[in-house]
């Protein structure tokens, strides 16, 4: 009389067992996919804030990243390669393009971890740096000037290596208002970096390969 009863209740376990092992497979392999689903959206977001050529945020990622900073007490720095033009018309766009790379790369090793740099276009780029004063600003720009300068750039099926300097513009960013006040911020940004343009243009003016601060 028993025997029946038990071997049914065998079954039933064993049926709920079953049952509990397959769900809990398609919960953990759902899991599984919404990681990965959300990794490969991360990836294509990091992808879209970043300049494919030089590898340093684009003008969409720089924007992103310093709407995200609580407090912005520090320098805005814009700098563009002298002369880009005729880089581009005599040896190509090809060489061009290994010249940005290349200057990317010496702008980045001159810049601390927590400082942002991005491309905004053409020849151009735009430095986020939080210093403290103005002394260490134009000791950064100063830095950056020799360091693009320092050495020629060695290019492909170019014969004699080329000298490549950069004009910098330099301009303060005086914000301590709350990170709520976007507005206010937006202004302030927009400031600096008129500024920043400014002194830019004066540096191209007085003869190019230096930086101006006002």
């Amino acid at each position: 009389m028993w025997r029946p009863i038990a071997t049914h209740a065998t079954m039933l376990a064993m049926v709920l067992f079953i049952n509990l092992v397959f769900f809990g497979g398609l919960y953990m392999l759902s899991i599984i996919k919404g990681k990965r689903h959300r990794a490969i959206l991360e990836s294509q977001v990091q992808e879209a804030q970043v300049d494919f050529l030089t590898q340093v945020l684009n003008r969409r990622g720089f924007e992103r990243r310093i709407s995200d900073k609580k407090q912005l007490q520090g320098y805005i720095l814009i700098v563009d390669i002298d002369d880009f033009k005729r880089i581009n018309d005599r040896y190509g766009h090809h060489s061009g393009d290994l010249i940005l790379q290349n200057v990317a790369t010496r702008l980045k090793d001159a810049l601390r971890e927590q400082d942002m740099i991005a491309r905004f276009g053409g020849e151009e780029f735009v430095i986020y740096a939080a210093l403290q004063n103005k002394q260490s600003a134009e000791e950064l720009s100063r830095r950056l000037v020799a360091g693009i300068s320092a050495e020629a750039y060695q290019i492909p099926c170019v014969e004699e290596p080329l000298r490549v300097t950069i004009s910098v513009g330099v301009a303060s960013v005086l914000d301590s208002l709350n990170v709520s006040d976007v507005t206010s911020r937006k202004g302030i940004l927009s400031s600096a970096f008129k500024i920043a343009d400014s002194n830019l243009y004066k540096a191209k003016s007085l003869g190019k390969n230096q930086s101006v601060m006002s």
